[in-house]
């Protein structure tokens, strides 16, 4: 037979107003009180209907959370600091994957209609963003986005979207420095994504960085998602194919790096002495590749943990209040970590 409420308060001679504040309000009610009501509560095996709970509080205790995650990939492990952080606060993480036949924008009012508490994303290309998490504030529904800034379609980013990810700026103006200090001027980006891609803000760094010192040539070829899935060097021969080629490259992922790689073998070229290479993420190929390459290191978890921490202070401002409040936005950007490896070194004589 299912222990109720009731029962938990006739064994532990309290009220079942009083079980019901040491579950979910303990502030409330004394500590030693609050001590026997739990300990009388776990030995029947008794479990609060969450609920029931959710209608008594006005929350579901459930966080939509929108992403393209898997195993250990980049948002993969965004999401593991996502769950960890929303478990441990009593939440429920309702994870879904956006894809052609369930895009965002439909799973957004999926989430809605199932009365989230409020909504993590890593946003895609999808248009209309503004129009649909506007209408998750009017629902009082709070969105923070992570990796990716939540742009309207005014290309600006949303005033009340909070967004945590990597400070990108910085990174490509590190990966410039480290160049530059080992004595490379002639220099190339291999980037993609237009001005609302964290990849332009890396290639943006890196080239405002070369700006500042003279006789430095800076060459940015833009490159497609297609480019990266087949590993195709066709742009990178062409870039490294030519007489006035760079003697370091930087790649705004580290993805780019096998084709580049490729690209550099076929023309006889030899990594690093012929052509230095530094890339962006950390990700597992970086390690695997010969030489092994030199990257700034994002740090996913981190991003996810503060992602889903910064969302719990707006659900708890949400509740706090009787309409969508008004805030400043908050943005956290984490520093990039420089791992240097095997694939830079002085530009040949």
């Amino acid at each position: 037979m299912r222990v109720t409420i009731k029962d938990v308060a006739e064994k532990a001679q309290v009220s079942v107003t009083t079980v019901s504040m040491a579950m979910g309000s303990p502030g409330r009610i004394a500590e030693a009180t609050r001590e026997r009501v739990l300990k009388v509560a776990e030995e029947m095996g008794y479990r609060p209907n969450m609920l029931v709970r959710g209608m008594q509080k006005g929350q579901t205790m459930s966080v939509g959370v929108l992403m393209n995650f898997s195993g250990d990939s980049f948002e993969g492990r965004i999401f593991q600091g996502v769950h960890h952080t929303l478990v441990d606060a009593g939440y429920v993480p309702i994870a879904l994957m956006p894809n052609d036949r369930a895009p965002a924008l439909s799973q957004i009012h999926s989430l809605l209609d199932r009365r989230v508490d409020g909504i993590l994303m890593r946003p895609t290309g999808e248009a209309k963003w503004e129009e649909h998490l506007h209408e998750a504030l009017r629902r009082h529904v709070p969105v923070v986005s992570v990796d990716s800034e939540t742009v309207g379609e005014s290309g600006k980013s949303e005033r009340q979207i909070d967004f945590v990810g990597t400070d990108d700026y910085l990174g490509g103006k590190i990966a410039a420095t480290k160049m530059l200090e080992a004595g490379h001027r002639r220099l190339a980006v291999l980037s993609m994504g237009d001005e609302t891609d964290p990849m332009y803000q890396r290639c943006k760094g890196f080239v405002d960085t070369l700006k500042t010192v003279a006789d430095t040539t800076c060459e940015v070829v833009d490159l497609s998602w297609e480019y990266v899935h087949s590993e195709s060097p066709e742009l990178a021969m062409k870039l490294l194919g030519s007489e006035s080629r760079p003697t370091g490259v930087f790649l705004t992922m580290d993805m780019i790096a096998p084709g580049v790689y490729r690209a550099a073998a076929s023309l006889g070229l030899n990594l690093p002495d012929d052509l230095s290479v530094i890339g962006f993420a950390d990700e597992a190929v970086a390690h695997y590749l010969t030489p092994s390459l030199s990257t700034l290191r994002q740090h996913p978890r981190e991003i996810g943990q503060h992602g889903a921490e910064l969302l719990l202070k707006r659900i708890e401002m949400f509740r706090k209040s009787k309409k969508t409040p008004v805030f400043e936005r908050t943005i956290k950007l984490l520093e990039p970590t420089w791992v240097e490896r095997d694939s830079v070194t002085a530009p040949p004589a």
